[in-house]
Formats: structure tokens, C-alpha cells, sequence
């Protein structure tokens, strides 16, 4: 009789440890103890374009806003007056409104930048804010 006890009390214990494993699987509904090469790999993101940088504060670009972006940020680099800081320069679109963020050299990089993304078919406005930086900090 004490065996039959001991017995069920190792199978009760057995049963307590399998039900704590599955109330702590992860989200895929594997153990979370599960070897890694086991659960689902996610795709890795998007790397984010020269057109699409971190931009707190702006809506996501749809497929035709990014395509728009793309044509400005080309035209930027097209622009000899603007070519050599394009790099430094973020574009964002959202329904034919652009957004430049980043840095340039000069008010006159400021204006070019701004002139040539306006000139692109499709934009509505542009929203400069671009920031002026002296080449010649101390």
C-alpha cells in the first residue's frame, strides 16, 4: 500500500511539472525550454532605405509614398548644388507632402534641397527641416 502511495505521488509530481512547463511555452505554443533550432524563425525586418530612416513622428510611407520619396531623394542627387549632402538628408512622403530632415552646410544647401524636392512630380508641398551646420566646428 505505501508503494502504490509513493507511486502516485512520483506520477502527481510528474503531472504538476508537465502542466508548469506549458503555462510557461512562448507565444508559438512550444516549451519555452524547446531547443532553438526548433522554433519558428522570424524574417528578419526590412533594412530601413535612405528614403524611410527613423522619422519619429511621421506616419508610415505607403508603396507610393516611398516611391515618391525615392524620386526625390534622386532628384537631391542629381542636383549639383545639393549632391555632396544628400547622404546626410532624410525624405519622407506622406500623400504628396514631403518632409526633409537631416543635416546641410549652408542655407543655400537649405533652399537648393528644398527647390529641387518641390520641383518633383507629384509633391504637393515640402516641409524643410533641414538644419544648417558649420563644416568648420572648433
Amino acid at each position: 500500500m505505501r508503494a502504490t502511495v509513493w507511486l502516485a505521488s512520483i506520477a502527481l509530481v510528474g503531472v504538476i511539472a508537465c502542466a508548469d512547463n506549458n503555462r510557461t511555452a512562448d507565444q508559438t505554443g512550444r516549451p519555452a525550454t524547446s531547443p532553438p533550432e526548433t522554433q519558428t524563425k522570424m524574417a528578419p525586418s526590412s533594412p530601413t532605405t535612405a528614403t524611410e530612416p527613423s522619422m519619429t513622428g511621421l506616419p508610415a510611407m505607403s508603396e507610393t509614398d516611398r516611391a515618391l520619396a525615392q524620386l526625390v531623394k534622386d532628384s537631391l542627387q542629381k542636383n549639383a548644388e545639393a549632391a555632396s549632402v544628400t547622404e546626410n538628408v532624410q525624405v519622407h512622403a506622406n500623400n504628396g507632402e514631403i518632409t526633409l530632415r537631416g543635416s546641410v552646410n549652408s542655407e543655400q544647401e537649405k533652399a537648393s534641397m528644398g527647390t529641387a524636392a518641390q520641383q518633383v512630380a507629384g509633391v504637393k508641398s515640402v516641409d524643410n527641416q533641414l538644419e544648417v551646420v558649420s563644416a568648420s566646428r572648433s
